[in-house]
């Protein structure tokens, strides 16, 4: 290969992406959008939960542990009928209704009380927010009566410890965007050369394939990089993301998955003779990415038939690395398998598009 004919396809790239506004809006404005979208609708935590509580206690414990819960958490309204309570969350009206029987602070001194809660299912995250709710308050209220549980549990967080919602969520929607983002980008840009014939006009040059493929690879490979360096910009400063390890070599984590991502959209163009038939190929990209490569629940979570399938996809390995960076502080002795994977995956779609396009020439 010729390195000096793989920097001319390169610039001539960056200088058709300068003139196509829809390409350059895509790629540099989307992963801007993707992470404002992502960090204000998961960055938050669960809020205004309404609740109701029937309180027939004729002690004082029922009353302390009402006073103990979070009231940025919870909107508590009270109501001294059960059957009107339960009516309410049957209705939708509330997420869960809270009952403390009589002779609840007697029975605790017995060590035999117990309290009542009903919980609305149909949101898991809103109902384990009010089970977590309910026993901090619990735990707390005991405390300050001199009480407490048989046993104390003792958590001590060897990775972690200061870590934010967003802080482990980060790693999972910059590999997410910057894989969907420079693989589809690559997929167009292709695409559309060859529709305008620029593509065969190069072949009739000195060039071979490979140096045009290589070419291609390099300059959406730049503009990926360029992508990872705004997401991760904007996680640390507008999210106030905290990277335990080496920025440097999260950033290098990215870089490489958008490498990947610009090699498979290569790829795939060759199997696509138009846009809309490229279009076709997100959903195959979209989905299994999604719900198969640990992005938003571990690949613990997904059922063991469908684990295999994880490991042969980039972001999987990318994902892994990062949260090992960014959350546990890790360097690159402790990540190089991932990094690897993602190097193999750069290199084997590099080498399969080129066999593709001499394939079909």
């Amino acid at each position: 290969m010729n390195w000096g004919r793989i920097l001319t396809v390169s610039r001539k790239v960056f200088w058709e992406l300068r003139h196509d506004r829809r390409l350059l809006v895509y790629a540099l404005v989307t992963p801007v959008v993707l992470m404002v979208l992502f960090g204000l609708a998961f960055g938050g935590h669960v809020q205004d939960v309404k609740i109701i509580v029937v309180n027939e206690d004729n002690g004082h414990m029922a009353a302390d542990i009402i006073k103990n819960f979070d009231r940025g958490t919870f909107v508590i309204e009270e109501n001294m009928n059960i059957k009107n309570a339960i009516g309410s969350l049957k209705n939708g009206e509330c997420w869960a209704v809270i009952y403390f029987p009589k002779n609840f602070t007697e029975n605790i001194l017995h060590g035999k009380s117990s309290m009542k809660v009903y919980l609305d299912r149909s949101n898991i995250n809103i109902a384990e927010t009010v089970m977590s709710g309910v026993n901090r308050a619990l735990i707390k209220t005991l405390a300050e009566n001199g009480a407490g549980l048989p046993v104390r549990v003792q958590y001590t967080a060897v990775y972690g410890r200061e870590a934010k919602f967003m802080d482990t969520f980060l790693p999972g929607v910059v590999s997410l965007a910057v894989f969907l983002i420079s693989t589809i980008l690559s997929v167009l840009s292709f695409i559309g050369e060859r529709n305008m014939g620029t593509l065969d006009r190069a072949l009739a040059t000195p060039l071979r394939e490979e140096e045009i493929v290589t070419g291609y690879s390099l300059a959406f490979g730049i503009v990926g990089v360029i992508q990872a360096l705004i997401m991760l910009i904007i996680g640390i400063f507008g999210f106030n993301v905290r990277i335990a390890g080496n920025p440097v070599l999260a950033f290098f984590i990215v870089s490489l998955l958008a490498v990947v991502g610009v090699n498979l959209g290569m790829l795939l163009s060759n199997t696509a003779k138009s846009e809309a038939q490229a279009v076709q190929f997100v959903p195959m990209v979209v989905v299994p990415t999604f719900l198969l490569s640990g992005i938003f629940w571990p690949v613990e979570a997904i059922p063991k038939y469908l684990r295999p399938f994880s490991y042969i996809l980039p972001p999987t390995y990318a994902v892994d690395a990062l949260r090992s960076v960014i959350i546990r502080g890790w360097g690159i002795e402790k990540v190089w398998h991932d990094v690897a994977v993602l190097i193999f995956f750069g290199i084997l779609f590099l080498g399969l598009a080129i066999f593709n396009m001499k394939k079909k020439l």
